[in-house]
């Protein structure tokens, strides 16, 4: 193994952790992706060298968005630019992630990997395979759960919903198959459960896609363990939580809930604040 190119791989994490445009999940999962990528193994390594471009391609995206808010030139169109130019560069990347399987640690590095790409190319679907492979594999960590749960989740939503225009919200198509889904990604949360400050998050979201999928009273459930556990662990003071405001107990998990209207507008806000949260559609 070369140290200087694992401390590049490390280099570059702590680089995206300066950008307010990389979630904290994300910094947290790239730094389980470089400790299964650790190894002095062949295999290994050269995983390592294809995340370490990867790193290079939302490094390089990360800090034109930064630059061009710094100087409030960001328009639109400019972010249409960067993405597309990121979204090339991660096409490019996966036809050599998809090559031939590796072994043993390398392996599900590959895999999550590859989900990670999948998931800024709005490929749902391919994330969702590509995390149950890894975990069959061997990716037992909350983090990549917790990963497989939020996407059945989407998928669900992808799949089995529709956008009302006139009620400005979703809803469910096929309500049976919905829930079903809904239920998947339950259980994906539920094998995340570790008993650490992380199963805050996990129950959050377990009485999140209960909500949706109809089970209230389970949902409530849900969201009160979430509220105990956070209460116990390093945020939240427990009457900080309504169990019927899942907004109020985003907030209170520290950002990992989902991304709200409220949140692309602030975003766009940031990053220009001349366009509307349409614009970015």
């Amino acid at each position: 193994m070369s140290e200087a190119h694992q401390r590049a791989i490390y280099e570059r994490i702590d680089e995206l952790s300066g950008y307010e445009t990389v979630p904290a999940f994300s910094q947290a999962f790239y730094e389980l992706i470089a400790d299964l990528l650790s190894g002095s193994d062949g295999p290994s390594a050269s995983v390592r060298d294809l995340y370490l471009q990867y790193l290079s391609i939302e490094s390089r995206y990360h800090g034109a968005l930064s630059a061009a808010a710094a100087t409030r030139q960001l328009t639109a169109t400019g972010l249409q630019d960067a993405t597309e130019k990121r979204d090339i560069g991660l096409r490019s990347l996966l036809e050599f992630i998809n090559g031939s399987a590796v072994a043993g640690t390398a392996e599900v590095g590959r895999a999550l990997l590859a989900a990670e790409c999948y998931y800024h190319l709005g490929l749902t679907d391919l994330v969702v395979e590509r995390l149950e492979r890894a975990i069959a594999q061997g990716a037992d960590h909350p983090l990549a759960h917790f990963a497989l749960g939020y996407n059945r989740y989407q998928l669900a939503n992808q799949t089995f919903t529709t956008e009302d225009v006139e009620e400005g919200d979703r809803q469910v198509v096929d309500e049976d198959r919905f829930r079903l889904a809904c239920l998947s990604a339950v259980s994906a949360f539920q094998e995340g459960l570790a008993d650490d400050d992380f199963d805050g998050q996990l129950h959050w979201w377990i009485g999140t896609v209960l909500r949706a999928a109809g089970f209230s009273e389970a949902a409530d459930a849900s969201m009160r363990r979430a509220a105990e556990v956070l209460s116990d662990s390093w945020i939240l003071d427990i009457d900080d939580v309504d169990a019927d405001d899942p907004w109020t107990a985003d907030d209170a998990v520290g950002g990992f809930g989902p991304i709200t209207d409220n949140e692309i507008d602030e975003a766009a806000d940031f990053l220009r604040g001349s366009f509307q949260r349409a614009d970015l559609n």
